[in-house]
């Protein structure tokens, strides 16, 4: 029962700094980016219940970093795999129009249709990322510093109404210290 008790102080001493808070809450946000279909909101719930500013201000530049640093890894890879998806959309026309289709959409909702999305909190980073990547015609409807800028600003956007409806919602479970 005592190592419990240390683990579980040596994990709220890990949490309550900000630079481990921040290291942790950035890898998550390139790995939700990246391969997690999860919302970044679950890294953000301890910053929530500790309402320690410092934490807040470390998940609110993790999260914007990571997410711009995994929406640029992904960019590269839509790039990639986008020309493949229109030799493979040749064999049929109509995989081609739904091909077509979603290239449009991309490009006339651009990076402020990205914003929107992204900044929507619990929305899969992953799915909408993926989707602006892959029908981005060759990485010219939004190119890859808008592409990488617009994720920095969403997740800015994000973390900032997470936080806003959250203390609102929950102000009186928040005054209860996590640890």
């Amino acid at each position: 029962m005592g190592s419990l008790v240390d683990f579980n102080q040596l994990l709220c001493d890990f949490l309550t700094n900000p630079i481990i808070y921040f290291l942790i809450v950035f890898g998550f946000a390139v790995a939700v980016a990246v391969v997690l279909p999860i919302p970044i909101e679950v890294a953000l719930i301890f910053a929530l219940t500790a309402a320690d500013l410092g934490l807040f201000t470390a998940a609110l530049i993790a999260v914007a970093l990571g997410k711009a640093v995994g929406a640029w890894l992904v960019f590269l890879l839509g790039v990639k795999v986008e020309g493949a998806m229109h030799r493979w959309s040749e064999r049929s026309k109509i995989v081609e129009r739904i091909l077509k289709a979603l290239e449009k959409f991309v490009r006339l909702t651009g990076s402020i249709g990205l914003f929107i999305l992204l900044s929507i909190p619990f929305m899969s980073d992953t799915a909408v990322l993926y989707f602006y990547a892959l029908f981005n015609e060759e990485g010219k409807a939004i190119d890859r510093r808008q592409f990488i800028l617009t994720n920095f600003l969403a997740g800015i956007s994000r973390v900032s109404l997470f936080f806003i409806f959250a203390v609102a919602l929950f102000r009186e479970w928040m005054q209860v210290p996590a640890c």
